[in-house]
C-alpha cells in the first residue's frame, strides 16, 4: 500500500513540476512583455495597444504554475504550535481535518471554474484584444485539481501513518 502511495506521490510531483515549468515560462514571458511595453511607452513613446491583456492572461499561468508547485511544495507559512502544547496526538487529527478541507475546497474551486468559466456571452474577455478567460480558468482549474489531488493523497498517506511516530509530510520545524 504504501508504495502504491509512494507512486502516485512520485506522479503527481511530475505533473506539479511541469505546471512549475509552465509558470516558470510565464515568468520569463511576463518579464519580456513589461521590458516591451515600457520601452515603447517610455522610450518611443507609443504604447502598445493590449500589453495589459497579454500580461494579465500571462500571470494566469503563472498563477496556476505557483498553486500547483508550491501546494506541493508547502511554499506556504506555518507555525506549528500545535505540536509543543498537545503532541503528536492532536497533530494527527488537525492535519487530517486540514488535509481533507483543502482538498475539498481546491477540488470545489477546480469544479468551478471548469462548470462556471464564463465565456464571450458573459463578456468574460480582456479589455482590449477580447482574450478570452476560459482556457486560462481550464489551466488554473488543472492547478487547484492537482494541487486538492495532492492533499488527498497527503490525507490519505497520513492515515497510512497513523500510529508511526511522523508522518512523512509533515511540516518540519
Amino acid at each position: 500500500m504504501r508504495a502504491l502511495l509512494a507512486a502516485i506521490d512520485q506522479q503527481l510531483g511530475r505533473l506539479a513540476g511541469l505546471f512549475a515549468l509552465a509558470g516558470s515560462v510565464g515568468i520569463v514571458v511576463l518579464l519580456g512583455v513589461t521590458v516591451v511595453a515600457v520601452f515603447w511607452r517610455y522610450g518611443l513613446n507609443a504604447p502598445i495597444f493590449g500589453i495589459e491583456d497579454v500580461s494579465i492572461v500571462t500571470l494566469t499561468v503563472v498563477a496556476a504554475g505557483s498553486v500547483a508547485y508550491g501546494g506541493r511544495k508547502g511554499a506556504h507559512v506555518s507555525i506549528n504550535l500545535l505540536t509543543y502544547v498537545w503532541g503528536r496526538k492532536v497533530t494527527r487529527v488537525t492535519d487530517a481535518v486540514m488535509r481533507l478541507a483543502v482538498a475539498g475546497v481546491s477540488l470545489l474551486s477546480a469544479y468551478a471554474l471548469v462548470t462556471k468559466a464564463c465565456g464571450l456571452e458573459k463578456a468574460c474577455i480582456t479589455s482590449n484584444l477580447a482574450i478570452e478567460h476560459r482556457v486560462f480558468f481550464y489551466v488554473l482549474a488543472a492547478a487547484m485539481g492537482l494541487y486538492g489531488l495532492n492533499m488527498a493523497l497527503h490525507l490519505v498517506i497520513g492515515l497510512a501513518h497513523w500510529t508511526a511516530p511522523r508522518d512523512p509530510n509533515e511540516v518540519e520545524d
